[in-house]
Parts: C-alpha cells; structure tokens; sequence
C-alpha cells in the first residue's frame, strides 16, 4: 500500500505525458478522478491506518530504501494530496490557453509521487533520495513558460536545491558514522559522545534542508522561482514543497540527533535566531515588494520560518506551533498564490498599486482574499492565530532570558508587516476611491473560485472549530518528547 501511494501519482504523470486521444476535458476529469483515487486511499490509511512499514530495496547491510507510515507522515502525506487535487482543480482553467500542458500536468503528479516518498520515508537515506528527486522533478514546473526569467529562476532554484543537498549529504556521512542506524526512531538514533563535529553535522544538514524552507540565508530562489512559475506551480512550491525542507529538519531534530541531545546547544540557538531574522527579513522584503506574486514570494519565506522557530524550541508546544502553522500556512498560501493566479489570468494585472477597484469586480476571489490574509496575518479567530499563538508562549515558557522575550516579539511584528502589506491592496481593491471608474465586472470561472472559497473556509471555519486539529497535533508532538 505503502509502495502504492507513491507509485499511482508517478504513474498517473507518465500518463498525462502520453496521452493524446480524446478532447482536454475528457483527459482532465480522468486525471481529477485518479487525483482523487489518491486522495481518498491516503486520508483513509492516515485517519484509520495503523503505522505501517517495508522495505523496498536494501542498498547494503546497514543502508536501505524503506517506507513508513507514522504519525508525522500522514500528516505531511494528507496535506500533500489535498493540496494537489485543489489545485489541479484550478488548473483546469488557468492552464486552458497554455502551451506544453501536458509536460506541465506530467511534471505536476511526478512531483507529488516523490514528495509523497520524502514524507513516507522510514530512514535518513530513503528521505534524502527522495528529497533530490523531489527538486528535481519539480524544477520543470519552474521553467514552464520558458521565458528567460522562467529558466533564469529554474537554474537558480536548482543550484540552491543542489547546494543545500551538498550540506545534507555531508551531514548523513558524518551521523551515518556516529550512530548504530540512520533509521529514523522516536528521541533520536545518536550514540556515544556527541563531538563538536556531529553538532556542526546537525547544523549541516538543517541548514541544507533549510534551503527548500527558505531559511536564511539560502532563501534567495524564493523571489525568483515563484513570480515566474505558473499560479498553480507557485501555489504548491510556497504551500507544500517547501515543506519538504521542513519534513527534513523535523526527521533530523526528533528522529535522529533527539530534541533531549539538542536542547541548550549552540545548534538550538543558532537555529533560532537564523529562524527568527528570516521571519522578521521575509516579513520586510514583502511590504516593500510591488509585484504581488513577489510579495508572496518573501511571505512564504517569513511564514515558513516561523514553523522551523517552533521545530527549534524543542518543547511539546513548539512543535505542535510549528505543525498547526504547517497547515494553516499552507491553506492560506496557496489560496493567495491561486488567488494571484486568478487576478493575472483574468486582469494581466500583477503590480499591486494596479488592483484598484479589482474587489467590485472580482468580489468571490477578492472576498477569498480577505479570509486567507485574515488567517494568515494571524488575526483570532482565523486558523493561523491558532498556530501563532502556541509558537510564543513556547518560546515565552521554553527559551531562558532575554530570548524568551524577543522571540515573540519578532513574530508579533512580523504579523504587523504582514497585515500591511496583504490588506493594503484588498483595501484598494474595494475602495478605490471617490470618483474612480471602476469597470465591468469580471466573469470569474468555477475551476478557479471553488479552490479558493474551500481554502478560505477551511482557514476561517477550522478557527472557529479547531478543537480537533490542535487536538491531532499536539498527540503528535507529545509522542516525540
């Protein structure tokens, strides 16, 4: 089943890739279908699944392949696959006009088959083949258009994708000679003294897979990958394969190196404050940006920090911070990313002092707008005020003198940054201003509206009924203490 899970959307790719006969909407609703099929099987393992494993191909004695389905797994698992049926759902419209759709669509399910393997993988070594193959296969999405900025931001993406690789692969030679197994178990793997050197092999490896995260100060191929990605690419890269870099750190901290091992460690600290500067640098560069796309761009490199802040603190409700703004940023983001999508597709228009009066004519994607900045400014009772909140009083009651202040402070501030530079242009988009012409209203398709009003209730409703959600993830984190 486990082997299934990756296999089916690989498979469903190399169909798009090769599927000529019949019109564009026969082969979409059969893509959706199995798009579907996927979903189902992995939200159905995830909620009423035990914590299954197996083998797929033993490289040597001590180095194998493998896959497993645990609790941090079907997490990351179940996000996967939502996010991509929502997305493809969108697709259908956004990419009706756009040349080589089906190397888009191929590209599209081949990415999601290995980042299923990423988050499915049961040891150190299956999860970095997977997290290659995870940039890889997603850089084509990038370089879509074939523009030159499309292929500048692919190269760039790729470099960075690959640097950060380097600084993992060190990381997994130093830990493969320190530890009994590169499996990943719960409080970590890590045996013996823990020399300065295995520190500095941590510190490596969360580094590189920072770089998928956009920590600081590998972040710079966000700006420059996603403005010229197509929306629906650009949705997923912010919303879900950057947490690819965060599936990594949390494999690294709690499965192998053990939170205990790096509590009040220089690895603790330094990871805390690069986390902390990229919240408040991302948060920054974004009010200061004018092509929306952009701006979204240096948000998702803030917004994903403030996960890996709450992965660093190291306490139960850190990481439980960290994994609800997992989810919520990611319903959030890609909402705006879609959103960004629906207002060029339909306008042309990405500059933001552009989107005058666009919210009387727009009003359902506008509206959305409103809902998923709301959530993620962090704004109570939305869904990213949840996630927000449980990362600063973590820190308040986890981190010792002056840091447990400033901590919170930095992300409060952030969120500042953040209403002011996502609610100014939906103030503009609804009041444009006393004797401004406002236009003819826009039709705005179905495949496009319906993603976006399912993610906007999910960040609006699930704050208001988060009970669960919380719930899930705090018996997750309090497993791995």
């Amino acid at each position: 089943m486990l082997i299934l899970m990756i296999l089916l959307p690989i498979l469903i790719g190399l169909l798009a890739a090769v599927w000529r006969g019949g019109t564009r909407c026969i082969r979409l609703i059969v893509l959706t279908a199995l798009q579907a099929a996927e979903t189902v099987l992995i939200i159905v393992a995830a909620v009423h699944g035990g914590d299954y494993a197996t083998n797929i191909w033993r490289i040597t004695e001590s180095l194998t392949i493998a896959l497993r389905l645990d609790g941090m797994a079907k997490v990351f698992a179940a996000l996967i696959v939502c996010a991509w049926l929502l997305t493809l759902i969108f697709s259908a419209e956004y990419m009706k006009h756009s040349e080589n759709e089906p190397r888009f669509y191929a590209f599209l399910f081949i990415t999601e088959g290995v980042l299923l393997g990423t988050a499915l993988s049961a040891d150190f070594v299956s999860m970095y083949v997977f997290y290659e193959l995870t940039s890889l296969c997603s850089m084509p999405l990038v370089l879509h258009e074939l523009t030159r900025e499309a292929v500048t931001g692919a190269v760039k993406y790729l470099y960075y994708s690959i640097g950060g690789a380097f600084f993992v692969l060190f990381g997994i030679a130093v830990l493969y000679a320190n530890t009994d197994t590169l499996d990943f178990a719960v409080g970590g793997t890590l045996t013996g003294e823990h020399m300065p050197l295995v520190l500095l092999a941590v510190f490596f490896v969360i580094i590189g897979f920072g770089t998928k995260a956009g920590l600081f100060p590998m972040h710079n191929w966000l700006p420059s990958a996603h403005p010229v990605a197509p929306a629906p690419a650009s949705a997923l890269l912010s919303g879900i394969i950057t947490k690819a870099g965060v599936i990594g750190i949390i494999r690294v901290i709690y499965f192998i190196a053990g939170a205990d091992t790096l509590r009040g460690t220089w690895v603790q600290t330094a990871g805390l404050i690069l986390a902390l500067f990229t919240v408040f640098m991302g948060s920054m560069m974004a009010y200061g940006e004018k092509d929306f796309k952009k701006r979204l761009a240096y948000s998702s490199i803030s917004q994903i920090s403030y996960v890996l802040t709450g992965l660093f603190l190291l306490s139960p409700e850190g990481l439980e911070g960290g994994l609800l703004q997992v989810f919520f940023h990611a319903a959030a983001k890609i909402g705006l990313f879609l959103a960004s999508g629906a207002i060029l597709y339909l306008t042309g228009l990405r500059h933001v002092d552009d989107f005058r009066g666009l919210g009387r004519r727009m009003p359902v994607t506008f509206l959305a707008l409103v809902f998923l900045s709301l959530s993620l400014v962090g704004i109570p009772p939305f869904g990213g005020f949840f996630s927000k909140w449980h990362i600063a009083l973590a820190a308040l009651d986890a981190l010792p003198g002056a840091l447990a202040y400033i901590a919170p402070a930095v992300l409060l501030l952030s969120a500042l940054l953040t209403a002011g530079y996502l609610f100014t242009p939906i103030i503009q988009g609804f009041f444009p201003g006393r004797g401004y012409a406002v236009g003819e209203p826009i039709r705005e398709p179905r495949a496009m509206v319906i993603p976006l009003l399912f993610l906007a209730a999910v960040c609006g409703l699930l704050g208001f009924v988060s009970g669960p959600v919380t719930a899930a993830m705090a018996s997750i984190a309090g497993g791995l203490m």
